[in-house]
């Protein structure tokens, strides 16, 4: 059996902790040979509480214009800066409701692996605020690597185990 991802997604919501996610997904796609999507969903208007009550798949309100432009400018510029040597990209931004709209993509787009991070919040606070990555994991129609903080990473970038101080 041979494991080749054609199309590599990597949702990114700006934070430091998706941005190693990234990393990730840069390196399966160059080793791969992959197309690497990047996007960003922007939100409905509304607080994140919401989506506790309302149904993925109810209609939402749109964002600003303003907004999906200002996020489509920063997204490109991330991408500059992180990816500026991949020539295989795809960068999207989208609106809607986070887990849905990324499952969606992926199965639009046929994505064939999804790369996205968790801060690893359990007890209250995950029940309070919910886990995308989760619900992603729950309902992708794809192969999802979800990469938490990095206290232990296998990205290359670092010194072999002989040149570690310990």
């Amino acid at each position: 059996m041979e494991i080749r991802p054609r199309r590599i997604c990597w949702p990114t919501d700006f934070s430091e902790l998706s941005l190693h996610g990234g990393r990730y997904a840069l390196a399966l796609s160059a080793q791969f040979g992959a197309e690497l999507h990047v996007i960003h969903i922007v939100p409905p208007p509304f607080s994140p509480d919401v989506f506790l009550v309302v149904p993925a798949e109810a209609p939402v309100p749109y964002p600003e214009p303003e907004l999906v432009a200002a996020s489509q400018e920063a997204l490109e510029r991330l991408v500059a800066e992180q990816f500026g040597g991949c020539d295989r990209l795809v960068i999207r931004v989208l609106t809607g409701n986070p887990w849905p709209t990324i499952c969606r993509y992926a199965r639009d787009d046929e994505i064939d692996l999804l790369v996205v991070t968790t801060h690893g919040r359990t007890g209250l606070s995950h029940v309070l605020i919910g886990s995308t990555a989760e619900r992603i994991v729950q309902h992708a129609p794809c192969p999802v690597l979800v990469v938490k903080h990095p206290a232990k990473d296998f990205l290359t970038d670092r010194a072999p185990p002989s040149q570690r101080e310990y």
